[in-house]
Parts: structure tokens; sequence; C-alpha cells
């Protein structure tokens, strides 16, 4: 990198002393963004590394070790079925549960995936790469942004005329979590979302 640097950096003073004054100026400001740029990827990619380096020396935790941690009862819904191990993802362990709460339309679905692992390590630091980009899309049918709640930085989706909310985010850089909330706001999923201890996941990894 320190070599294509130099060589890109050497094109643009011969550049400078073979043009005229004005526009080099210009060329020479566009390049040297340019190499800027380039370098900042370099520095996101080598810490993208490092996450994925870290991740995969990490053990997964076991299938029924998830299945304990997902509640029965959740802020006063009842837990109406779960899923174990069924990601689709090789050496990857997980977690679904459903919870409804009596006979009407709203409906509370938690998917976890423990990012630990050869192949978790990989989707786990797209996962957070995702999570980490500030965005905000609006239109009459939903509301899509990037929010930071308690700390969580996450991808926030609210679908207006259905009143469904979905949110995505990784949690301590390792645990990849969907929440799909049907006929629920943006603030009744996250109080729901709130009683969900993913602390316990991180304590159970240590």
């Amino acid at each position: 990198m320190k070599t294509t640097i130099k060589i890109t950096l050497g094109c643009i003073l011969l550049f400078v002393l073979t043009s005229c004054l004005g526009e080099a100026k210009e060329k020479f400001n566009k390049a040297k963004d340019g190499v800027s740029n380039a370098t900042t990827f370099v520095k996101e990619a080598q810490k993208a590394e490092e996450k994925i380096e870290r991740l995969r020396k990490m053990k997964p935790l076991s299938n029924e070790q998830l299945k304990v941690w997902l509640p029965k009862k959740l802020n006063g819904m009842e837990r109406t079925g779960f899923k174990v191990g069924q990601a689709g993802y090789a050496g990857m362990n997980s977690v679904e549960g459903t919870f409804k709460k009596g006979k009407g339309r709203q409906k509370f679905k938690v998917s976890l995936i423990d990012g630990a692992g050869p192949t978790g390590s990989m989707m786990a630091t797209g996962y957070s790469m995702f999570g980490n980009m500030d965005m905000e899309v609006e239109d009459e049918n939903k509301h899509q942004q990037t929010v930071t709640v308690d700390g969580i930085k996450t991808q926030q989706t609210y679908k207006k005329k259905a009143n469904n909310t979905q949110l995505m985010f990784a949690y301590d850089e390792r645990f990849l979590i969907t929440i799909d909330a049907t006929d629920m706001s943006v603030d009744e999923t996250w109080q729901m979302t709130k009683k969900l201890d993913f602390k316990e996941l991180v304590d159970l990894a240590k």
C-alpha cells in the first residue's frame, strides 16, 4: 500500500510540473482525496480482519445454551414457538422465538445467531459493518434509519401501513439479532427488545 501511494503521489507531482498551474492544482486535490479515501478503506479493512480473527478463535455457544437463554415469557407475551439450530449456515448455532399475547394480531419474533467460530466470524463482521452504516430513507410506506438505543446501533425499519417494525443489530460485535414485530410500533418493539437479556449471552460466552 505504501508503494502504491508513493507511485501515485509521484505521478501527481509529474503532472503538476507538466501542466498549467490551475488545472494541475485541481487534478492534484482530487487525486490526493483518492489516496486519503483509499487509506481510510484499508484501515477499515484491517479492523474488520482483526474482528474476524478474534471471533474465529472463539467457541460458539451451544444450541442448548441458546435455547435455555430464550425466555418463555416476555413482557406479558407468551412464547408460542421456537426453533434451534436452523440458521441455515454450517457451523453456526442459532435460536428463534415467537411471542404472542392472547388472540390479537400482535406478534414479536427474535432471531439470534452466534457469530463466533470460523463461519460466524465473517458473517458477524459483515453484520456489524452493515449496522454501523448511517442512513435514513422514508416514503409513504416505510421509514428506515440508523438509530442508537441504549448504546446499541441498529438498522430500524418501520412499515407504516402494516404497523410492523424490524430491528437488526450485532450485540457485542458477535451476536446477530433480528427482531420482527407485527402490529407493533417502534416504541412498543423497543420495549419488548429491552426485556431480552443480551448481557447474559456475553456472560455465558466468557
